[in-house]
C-alpha cells in the first residue's frame, strides 16, 4: 500500500512539473480541450432543449373523436369503456355541447357569438384521447381511430397522423445526427490534442530515455503524463460547464421581447445533472486517450530508432 502511495504522489509530482517545464503545450492543449467542450456542451444544451419541446409536443399530441347528434347512453358509455382499455391511451376528456361551445367562443372571443346567431348549438359533443407519448408514434394512434371509427354513435375520428410523423422524424434525427457529429469530433480532436501533447513528451526526452535505460517500466514513464491528462481533462470540462451555463444566462438576459421566445425554446433550461456528468467524464476520456496515444507515439517511434541503431 505504502509503494502504491509513493507511485501515485510521484506521479502526482512528476505531472506538476510537466506542466511547469511547458506551461505553453499545456495552455494550448487545454485551450482545444476546453473550446471543443464548450462548443460540445452548446450543441448538447440546444439538443437537450429541442428534445424537450418536441416530447412536449409529442406529448399533446391527441385523437378526437367526435359524437353523433342521437347517439345514446349506452353508446356513449361502450365508447369510454373502449377508449379507456385502448393501448396508448393516457387520458381521456369528454368534451359536452355546452363545453365545446364555450371553447369556441373563448377562443374566438367576440369575433363570433354562436350562442345569440344560432337557436340550436351546431358543435358536437366528443372525446378528446390524450396519447402515451412512448407509445403514440407506434400503430396505437392508427388502430385506435380505425377501431373507434367504426363503432356506433361515432360521427367522426381525427389525428393529424402527418404531424406525429414529423415530429418523431425529427426527435431521431436530432438524436442520431448529434450523436454521429459528437463522436465523429471527437476522435478528431483526440489527435489533435495528442499532437499537441507530443511537444510535451518531446521537450522531456531526454529524461524519459535516462528512465527507460535504467530499467523504468513503459507504464511508469507513462504514469505521469496520464496523471496530468486527468487533471487537464476535469478543469477543462468544469471550465466548459461554467462557460456554457454563463453564456445561457447572457443569451437569456440579453434576448429582448422578439427574441425572448425563440432563446428560450433553445436554452431555456440548462444541462441536467447527468448531461454535466457526461461532458465531464468525456473532457477526462478525451484528455486520457489523447494523453495515451501521445506517450504511446513517443516510445513506438524511441523503439523503433533504437532497433534501426542496433541494426
Amino acid at each position: 500500500m505504502s509503494r502504491l502511495r509513493a507511485r501515485l504522489g510521484y506521479y502526482f509530482r512528476d505531472a506538476w512539473e510537466s506542466v511547469r517545464f511547458s506551461p505553453a503545450v499545456t495552455l494550448l492543449a487545454f485551450g482545444t480541450l476546453l473550446v471543443v467542450l464548450l462548443v460540445s456542451g452548446a450543441a448538447l444544451l440546444l439538443m437537450s432543449n429541442i428534445g424537450a419541446r418536441l416530447e412536449g409536443v409529442r406529448s399533446e399530441v391527441r385523437v378526437d373523436v367526435y359524437l353523433l347528434e342521437e347517439i345514446t347512453e349506452a353508446e356513449r358509455a361502450s365508447i369510454r369503456e373502449s377508449l379507456e382499455s385502448a393501448a396508448g391511451a393516457a387520458r381521456i376528456d369528454y368534451v359536452d355541447k355546452e363545453r365545446a361551445l364555450a371553447r369556441f367562443e373563448e377562443w374566438f372571443g367576440s369575433t363570433v357569438d354562436l350562442a345569440d346567431s344560432l337557436r340550436d348549438n351546431p358543435l358536437p359533443a366528443s372525446f378528446q384521447v390524450f396519447l402515451d407519448p412512448d407509445r403514440a408514434a407506434g400503430g396505437a394512434a392508427a388502430g385506435l381511430a380505425s377501431r373507434v371509427g367504426e363503432m356506433a354513435g361515432v360521427e367522426e375520428v381525427r389525428y393529424d397522423r402527418a404531424w406525429l410523423d414529423r415530429v418523431d422524424a425529427l426527435l431521431t434525427l436530432v438524436r442520431a445526427g448529434g450523436t454521429l457529429v459528437g463522436v465523429a469530433v471527437l476522435v478528431v480532436v483526440i489527435f489533435v490534442v495528442a499532437s499537441v501533447l507530443r511537444l510535451a513528451v518531446f521537450a522531456r526526452r531526454d529524461e524519459i530515455e535516462i528512465m527507460l535505460l535504467v530499467g523504468a517500466t513503459p507504464g511508469f514513464v507513462r504514469g505521469p503524463f496520464l496523471v496530468a491528462g486527468l487533471a487537464m481533462g476535469l478543469f477543462s470540462g468544469a471550465a466548459a460547464l461554467a462557460l456554457v451555463e454563463l453564456l445561457r444566462r447572457i443569451f437569456l438576459s440579453n434576448s429582448g421581447e422578439q427574441g425572448a421566445v425563440l432563446v428560450s425554446m433553445l436554452a431555456g433550461n440548462p444541462l441536467g445533472t447527468s448531461q454535466s456528468i457526461l461532458l465531464l467524464v468525456t473532457g477526462v476520456l478525451v484528455s486520457l486517450l489523447a494523453s495515451f496515444v501521445a506517450v504511446r507515439q513517443d516510445m513506438g517511434s524511441r523503439t523503433a530508432g533504437q532497433k534501426s541503431k542496433t541494426m
